[in-house]
C-alpha cells in the first residue's frame, strides 16, 4: 500500500552572489523571508548567517583559510539539503559552480532572477528556473517545494523488458552517464516537455 504524506520536513540551502549585494540585497532578503515563511522547512544559508553550521566541528578547526572555509561550508550546505535555491540576478562564476555542485548530487535546484527564466536555457531534470517579482515569488517557491516533496514520495512499479531492450538501455544510459532508472525517467520527462510544448 502506498501512503501519501502531505507534509515532509525539507532542508533548503539558499544562497546568492556576494558581489551582487550592493544592487540586489533587497531581492535577496525578499527570497529569504519568503522561504522562511513556509512551514515544515529548515533553511541553511549565508543570508541567514547559519551556513557554517553545515560543517563538521573538525573541519571548522582544521581549515584556517577563510575563503576555503566558506567554500567547504557552501558544499556541505548543498550536500545536507534536500534542495537548493539560488538568487542569480547578479550572475557570477561561483554561483554557476554551485549550481553544478547541486546538479551533480541530483539535488533539485531553483534559480531565481528578476531578469530572466534560466530554465529556458538550461535543460536538466533537476534544474528549475523562474523570473520573479515581489508579487509572484511566493507561489513560485511554493510550487518548487511541492515538486521537491513529490519527488521524495516517488513510487515504484515493476517493468518487464525483453533482453535486447535491457541491453540497449544499459548501453545508452552509460553513454549519458546515468543508471537505467535515471535514463528512463529522463525519457519520460523529455516526452512530457514535448507534449506540453504541443499543447
Amino acid at each position: 500500500m502506498y501512503i501519501h504524506k502531505q507534509n515532509i520536513n525539507l532542508t533548503i540551502f539558499y544562497t546568492a552572489s556576494y558581489f551582487g549585494k550592493k544592487t540586489y540585497q533587497k531581492q535577496y532578503d525578499l527570497v529569504r523571508r519568503t522561504i522562511e515563511s513556509f512551514d515544515e522547512l529548515t533553511l541553511i544559508s549565508p543570508e541567514a548567517g547559519n551556513y557554517m553550521d553545515a560543517l563538521d566541528q573538525q573541519d571548522k578547526q582544521n581549515i584556517t583559510d577563510q575563503q576555503l572555509l566558506h567554500y567547504e561550508a557552501i558544499k556541505a550546505g548543498i550536500r545536507k539539503a534536500d534542495a537548493t535555491i539560488i538568487e542569480v540576478s547578479h550572475e557570477d562564476l561561483q554561483l554557476g559552480h554551485e549550481v553544478s555542485l547541486a546538479l551533480a548530487q541530483k539535488k533539485p535546484i531553483l534559480c531565481l532572477s528578476i531578469n530572466e527564466d534560466f530554465s529556458k536555457r538550461i535543460h536538466n531534470d533537476y534544474f528549475f528556473g523562474a523570473k520573479y517579482t515581489e508579487s509572484n515569488v511566493k507561489p513560485i517557491i511554493q510550487d518548487f517545494l511541492a515538486k521537491v516533496r513529490e519527488r521524495s514520495l516517488s513510487k515504484r512499479f515493476n517493468l518487464f523488458l525483453y533482453p535486447e531492450q535491457i541491453e540497449y538501455l544499459e548501453k545508452v544510459s552509460k553513454e549519458h552517464k546515468m543508471n537505467v532508472s535515471e535514463y528512463i525517467r529522463r525519457l519520460i520527462n523529455l516526452d512530457k516537455k514535448a507534449a506540453e510544448h504541443k499543447g
